[in-house]
């Protein structure tokens, strides 16, 4: 792991390995870079892959507030300072939510988007109302303690899920404040304002889901129809919030599948 800085009193954590085309693994929210090791290690022996650690995560810099803004041009700083002029894009979660939108303003720098158990439509609110809905069996219990307590209902895989889970714990654990200003970040996400949309977008883009994902709703699948002009959706059976943890070789057949189909696009 090495950090670079990419503004005044702001570095980011980030792990390089392999030799190619570039893939960058960006994880979801209160995640860190050990969220998405195990890809990195599949992807790593034809890709120069690189995951790093978004601004309040991790063992990047933490500031007291951000913005999903700052995340966008974080990633476009990161990859000016590795030399890396355009990248295939791997967003998990909240991860997905940054590569939409640094696309948006940077589509010249992005490959493909493949965006991973991603609700760009109301990314926080959903998992809110799992948490209410069960609020007798997490009552008492941190953040990231509920989680885990959550895990029967977010996951098919729940061992694989839980191991996962694990391992973004030993490599770092956000505090209740550090997840309360990550996930004001995503607050302030223009869907709320019923009255913007997402932009629509030309980028060849990957949308994995699990269909045991009660993060993802049906309204936002036929939302994405509207917003993808080059699109292709496949739904994992035996997944839940994690396809690429739960049914990871099932991920890296798609995934790969799907970049050679859209080669053309790496130029």
């Amino acid at each position: 792991m090495e950090k670079v800085e990419i503004s005044c009193n702001t570095k980011l954590a980030y792990i390089r390995e392999g030799l190619g085309f570039p893939i960058i693994l960006i994880h979801g929210l209160d995640g860190n870079l050990a969220s998405l090791c195990s890809l990195k290690d599949e992807l790593k022996h034809n890709y120069d892959v690189i995951t790093y650690d978004v601004r309040g995560h991790g063992k990047s810099s933490k500031p007291n507030a951000y913005h999903l803004k700052d995340h966008v041009e974080d990633l476009k700083l990161l990859m000016k300072k590795l030399n890396i002029e355009k990248a295939h894009i791997i967003g998990h979660d909240m991860g997905g939510l940054i590569a939409k939108h640094f696309g948006d303003k940077y589509e010249y720098m992005v490959a493909s988007l493949t965006l991973i158990a991603c609700n760009l439509i109301d990314s926080v609110l959903e998992l809110n109302k799992l948490m209410i809905e069960h609020d007798d069996e997490i009552e008492g219990f941190d953040k990231s303690e509920s989680l885990i307590l959550l895990l029967p209902y977010m996951y098919k895989e729940q061992e694989k899920a839980k191991k996962w889970f694990q391992s973004q714990l030993i490599y770092n654990r956000q505090s209740a404040e550090e997840s309360a200003i990550a996930t004001r970040a995503l607050m302030e996400f223009p869907v709320y304002n019923q009255n913007i949309v997402l932009e629509q977008t030309n980028i060849p883009t990957l949308i994995v889901n699990g269909n045991y994902d009660p993060l993802i709703t049906k309204e936002m699948k036929r939302e994405y129809d509207q917003v993808f002009h080059n699109l292709k959706i496949v739904n994992f059976n035996q997944s839940g919030h994690a396809p690429h943890i739960e049914e990871p070789n099932h991920f890296l057949d798609v995934f790969l599948a799907f970049i050679k189909t859209n080669a053309y696009s790496e130029g």
